[in-house]
């Protein structure tokens, strides 16, 4: 888990060569989530050039909670929240790396029982979530807008966290705050209080298997692919940050840890897919093949030019609903070197 009240050892202050080019090493640290494509990074299979690299390893949701970037050189960070940074001129760089991202439409919920199986039928009712301003209803809330033409202010929105982050709820959105848990929005589903739910985390009742809850599309899996193919990408919910005073003062380290991200990833991916039998998945023989035809060969990649069309997407989503007061081009939200990785 990650700890936040007290400062961590970093490269603030540390003198060393501009390149590190010299065989000795800058100590950084990273804070991060445990994926697969990560973890070769976390212990210390893959090593960033010129760097020892000191890794936290944290939950997914930490991630979209605190400004991370305050206590570590490097960390994995919610994608809006970064964006609402940098517009705010925070000490902070994003690296175009991406270690998260979802098929968006699996995390809308309602019902087993409800008549829904179309946003649009959701117009005018009460939709919970942990928080209004989480990444992934940024994504909703665009293809529902795009794609069914319904905005945000067609419903009422019912939280148990405040927002944070500096969020501020727009004026005609309807935002009402029952704090509690996660688990207490499930509950008001069940007890007809909200109408859906839409969450960057499977419901406890999913993973215990309710037969009560259910995803609001008969076919979500359907609907993401859908969305991809006319998209040409796979929704990101999370970048790599870096203190932007110690990319200025050391500008070699931002390359040197995104090249290690996209290494570490690399050599999973080439894992995995070498053999199906590698992964404990019943069906990955299946599922590997037919991810490839409806994703294409690299849903995952990283970079400015690959990643282009769903940043650009974003920056209008998250300037639309509130969360930025202009778009700036993505080439301007990345630290300098790094574009091509």
């Amino acid at each position: 888990m990650l700890d936040l009240t007290k400062p961590s050892a970093s490269a603030a202050g540390q003198p060393r060569p501009a390149d590190g080019r010299d065989g000795s090493l800058l100590p950084m640290t990273l804070a991060i989530a445990d994926y697969d494509r990560t973890r070769m990074l976390v212990d210390g299979r893959v090593k960033p050039a010129g760097i020892d690299l000191a890794v936290t390893v944290g939950s997914i949701p930490e991630f979209c909670l605190v400004p991370v970037y305050e206590q570590y050189d490097v960390a994995e960070m919610s994608l809006s929240w970064y964006l609402m940074a940098h517009c705010r001129d925070e000490p902070v760089v994003a690296l175009p790396v991406f270690p998260l991202r979802m098929p968006v439409h699996a995390y809308m919920y309602c019902r087993a029982d409800a008549p829904y199986t179309d946003p649009r039928e959701l117009v005018g009712k009460r939709i919970g979530t942990k928080r209004y301003r989480s990444t992934i209803n940024v994504w909703l809330r665009g293809i529902l807008k795009d794609f069914y033409g319904i905005v945000p202010s067609d419903f009422h929105w019912i939280t148990p966290a405040q927002e944070g982050g500096g969020f501020v709820i727009p004026p005609d959105v309807q935002v009402t705050l029952k704090p509690g848990e996660m688990s207490d929005i499930e509950d008001m589903l069940f007890a007809g209080e909200i109408d859906a739910l839409f969450t960057p985390v499977l419901p406890e009742a999913v993973l215990r298997g309710d037969r009560r809850i259910r995803r609001l599309f008969p076919d979500s899996r359907a609907e993401s692919r859908a969305y991809s193919r006319r998209t040409g990408f796979l929704p990101m919910t999370h970048t790599i940050v870096m203190s932007k005073r110690l990319v200025e003062r050391e500008p070699w380290t931002a390359r040197s840890i995104a090249d290690a991200v996209v290494e570490s990833q690399r050599r999973w991916v080439s894992f995995a897919h070498a053999d199906p039998k590698h992964l404990t998945a019943c069906e990955a023989v299946y599922t590997l093949e037919d991810e490839r035809a409806a994703y294409g060969p690299d849903p995952w990649a990283h970079g400015l030019e690959a990643n282009r069309a769903a940043l650009e997407t974003f920056i209008r989503y998250a300037n639309e609903q509130g969360y930025i007061d202009r778009r700036p081009a993505p080439e301007e939200i990345f630290a300098a070197g790094t574009l091509d990785v």
